[in-house]
């Protein structure tokens, strides 16, 4: 036994938490349901990666604007190039989402270059700014405006006129095209519903016209909130709750979604997920499956396919990821802090002066391989702490259960002094008290929390509805 390995074994073995904790592996819980120990089958993951190749068209438009995000950057003044990597960062991921994300946002930017900014030029900025936090990058919104008002001066309005109007001439992206290819074959093997993510809201709104036109149901959710398409071909705005319950209900065959549902919306009844457009930090991808991915999932096996355009340097780093590791086939463990730094390897690739595109995803290759190969050498491995038998040691119950809560709020007796529980429904409560400004909905019951989570608190130790039980303990 090496070093590393006794001395993981003391540590599980005389650490106090293990008598109120057990931490399991996925692989673990499997053994557990097929020992009997557990009543929830754990689904197992069927990743697949494709690479669609550009037509010619966009191929010379790729290339064009690589050249163009990487000559406007080096050509900054170097007080300006953080600014400038900045906007064209922005351009870089857009363009890898969709041609058309990329086009609304030259759209938007146009108008501000060489001159200067206005009202609507502001309004535009924070818009982006949203589109960017909701994609899960890191951003000082203080410093952004500025960013991109400097950038503005180093970038060449003729560049930008010429990109946007050959997007304009583009036939349907082939990715799309690929998309509905997917939705069929996914239909026609028993997954009737499917969940598609993207990162920004302007990919969302292509696609769903797309997924609409080849046959299908389609409801959004974004940072705009949910979206149900009209009989006149408009939409209209739907809640968080009413997105799920539709779609749990079968009345939308695909949910087109921004990053905005990977937070809290879960979706345990839909077998499928394709990842429109991969994130530059893998762990989003990661959350993105965890929608679907979850204990209770009906499915035994879930579909998840990943579509790339060929032959660009994000495409080159997700096969390596998944040659190298099994991304998102089983949990990366320690190199998780390697995946969070993955973003910024990216950049420095597509910014610098490599001349060939070649040069640049070799570039972005060899980087990533050095990452991992000194991430797996010193790296701790949380899941090294995981349970590992089947047997699980004996813990004390609870001082409190859901029933006991359930009991409690049924009788306002046993509530706090001005507190008082009034039923909704069989499953919500009114809870009014002399601390919260007004009645708050709350419930003790799981999957009704689940179902309408935006709507309702759990009333539970924890929540800011449940009454501060410090108070009432004798000194």
């Amino acid at each position: 036994m090496s070093r590393y390995s006794a001395a993981i074994a003391i540590i599980k073995r005389s650490t106090p938490v293990s008598a109120l904790v057990s931490r399991h592996t996925r692989e673990l819980l499997r053994k557990y349901f097929k020992a009997g120990k557990l009543t929830t089958a754990v689904a197992t993951r069927q990743v697949e990666d494709r690479f669609i190749p550009l037509s010619t068209e966009e191929g010379d438009l790729y290339q064009q604007v690589e050249t163009y995000i990487s000559e406007t950057y080096n050509a900054s003044s170097p007080e300006a190039r953080n600014a400038v990597g900045f906007v064209m960062t922005i351009y870089r991921r857009r363009l890898a989402s969709s041609f058309h994300a990329l086009r609304q946002t030259l759209e938007k930017r146009k108008g501000g270059v060489g001159e200067f900014i206005t009202a609507a030029d502001e309004a535009r900025i924070d818009e982006n700014v949203a589109d960017q936090v909701e994609a899960g990058e890191e951003i000082d919104i203080e410093t952004v405006s500025e960013d991109e008002r400097r950038a503005l001066a180093f970038e060449e309005i003729a560049t930008i006129e010429m990109i946007i109007d050959e997007i304009k001439h583009l036939p349907t992206d082939t990715k799309a095209v690929e998309l509905a290819k997917v939705l069929g074959e996914l239909k026609g093997t028993g997954y009737p519903q499917v969940m598609v993510f993207t990162q920004f809201t302007d990919t969302m709104d292509y696609l769903r016209d797309q997924v609409v036109a080849a046959g299908y149901s389609v409801m959004c959710f974004s940072g705009r909130g949910g979206e149900v398409r009209n009989t006149d071909h408009t939409w209209s705005m739907i809640s968080r709750d009413e997105v799920k319950r539709r779609f749990k209900e079968g009345r939308s065959e695909v949910l087109v979604c921004t990053d905005a549902a990977a937070e809290g919306l879960n979706f345990q009844f839909c077998g499928a997920l394709v990842n429109y457009d991969m994130p530059w930090n893998p762990m989003r991808v990661e959350q993105r499956i965890g929608r679907i991915d979850r204990l209770g999932q009906r499915f035994s096996d879930i579909r998840i396919i990943n579509l790339h355009y060929a032959d660009t340097v994000e495409a080159d780093v997700y096969r390596a990821l998944r040659s190298r590791i099994s991304i998102f086939e089983k949990v990366v463990g320690g190199l998780q802090p390697i995946l969070t730094r993955l973003p910024r390897l990216i950049e420095e690739s597509v910014l610098s002066r490599a001349n060939a595109p070649d040069g640049k995803r070799d570039e972005a290759l060899q980087k990533l391989d050095i990452a991992i190969s000194a991430g797996e050498e010193s790296a701790l491995n949380l899941d090294d702490f995981a349970d590992e038998e089947l047997e699980v040691p004996p813990r004390p119950n609870p001082a409190i259960n859901l029933s006991d809560l359930r009991a409690i709020l049924e009788r306002s007796l046993l509530l706090p002094r001005g507190t008082e529980a009034k039923h909704l429904s069989e499953k919500d409560y009114s809870l009014i008290d002399g601390y919260l400004p007004k009645a708050v909905r709350v419930t003790v019951d799981r999957e009704f929390y689940e179902s309408h989570s935006d709507s309702v608190e759990f009333w539970s130790p924890g929540s800011p509805t449940f009454p501060d039980l410090s108070l009432y303990r004798r000194g």
